[in-house]
């Protein structure tokens, strides 16, 4: 069949082709579908480092506003840069936490590592300002976070304690964090489980996992999840993956 010599064609390649009905395979293709009658209009990207998931948001939901959050200053200025003519993204300087204040990020050759905890490749550390996410809604007049991402290098939880009082209105409908599926050593990275645990008990569901690596010397893999919050689910998605709920 065509298809079948095409798929073969696209893994010699180095590509893999699949049905764009199929979960798990884009995020944004994903999270389209699950809003297709209630369009996506505020993100909230915790862990902006350079403006990448802040512009692939704003182009993916072209009714939305995103609010992106990067604490490390030299980081901060190239995520500024990015943004620069988008008015849709709208930049902070700051870290997403339980509480506001200050904190000590510890520094790495790659601005993506940076974290707020301890890390093996550290090389230096930095005070910065951190903020929650409850407060930036109420500062905003934000009502609903829609998609609520974060990549902070372990602080997920704290990003989510952060929020607790958006999480119990109902007022987040989706979240979509980097997490591990079994413990990394050397990186303080969160644990799907604690992840699931947490957002479970807030009335959300896993929807999809989006693999990015597996350190084989430890068997640790590094996903990006997508939960969604069950009562704001549609009954039906566009596409052959139906009655999700």
């Amino acid at each position: 069949m065509l298809k079948d010599l095409l798929k073969r064609a696209a893994r010699k390649a180095g590509w893999n082709l699949c049905s764009a009905d199929r979960l798990g395979v884009d995020p944004e293709l994903d999270l389209a579908r699950l809003t297709a009658g209630d369009p996506i209009r505020t993100v909230f990207d915790a862990g902006g480092n350079f403006g990448q998931s802040a512009l692939r948001f704003a182009g993916a939901f072209p009714d939305a506003t995103v609010f992106t959050f990067e604490p490390f200053p030299s980081s901060f200025a190239r995520l500024q840069v990015a943004a620069a003519g988008h008015a849709r993204i709208r930049p902070f300087n700051v870290a997403l936490g339980a509480a506001p204040g200050t904190a000590t990020l510890h520094v790495t050759p790659s601005a993506g590592n940076n974290s707020l905890f301890p890390t093996p490749t550290a090389e230096a550390t930095v005070e910065v300002s951190v903020d929650t996410a409850e407060a930036v809604a109420a500062a905003h007049a934000v009502t609903v976070i829609d998609l609520l991402k974060m990549d902070v290098e372990g602080s997920e939880l704290d990003v989510l304690a952060g929020a607790a009082g958006l999480l119990r209105a109902g007022r987040i409908r989706f979240v979509f964090a980097e997490c591990v599926f079994a413990p990394d050593p050397d990186w303080p990275l969160t644990s799907f489980f604690d992840l699931q645990a947490r957002l479970e008990a807030a009335g959300f569901c896993f929807v999809a996992s989006y693999a990015e690596s597996f350190v084989l010397r430890h068997g640790s893999a590094l996903s990006n999840v997508l939960w969604a919050l069950r009562s704001r689910l549609p009954a039906e998605a566009p596409g052959r993956v139906r009655n999700i709920v």
